[in-house]
């Protein structure tokens, strides 16, 4: 699976509101996974996006080729370029 077709499967489980884990390799080289979500009901008041919806936010992920997504460990946003992604087999939700 290519790693735009891994991240528009992702982004497919993100819609459904899972928290799943993805991994990738970060700008220095080193392999990071990351519990995210993009289910508003996980993502604090505070740190939700003003003015935008859920929909919008997926077009631009979309069109950026980057996968902006909320990490439920570290309780922020992260950005992670598709061409990053590592897709290894099912996708783990929790």
């Amino acid at each position: 699976m290519s790693n735009i077709s891994a991240a528009m499967y992702f982004l497919d489980k993100l819609k459904k509101g899972d928290v799943i884990e993805v991994e990738f390799i970060k700008k220095d080289g080193s392999l990071r996974r990351m519990k995210c979500t993009l289910d508003f009901k996980r993502i604090p008041p505070d740190k939700r996006p003003k003015n935008t919806s859920l929909e919008n936010i997926l077009k631009l992920i979309t069109k950026n080729k980057i996968l902006r997504v909320f990490d439920v460990e570290k309780n922020d946003w992260r950005s992670i370029p598709f061409k990053s992604l590592i897709f290894k087999g099912p996708v783990k939700t929790f």
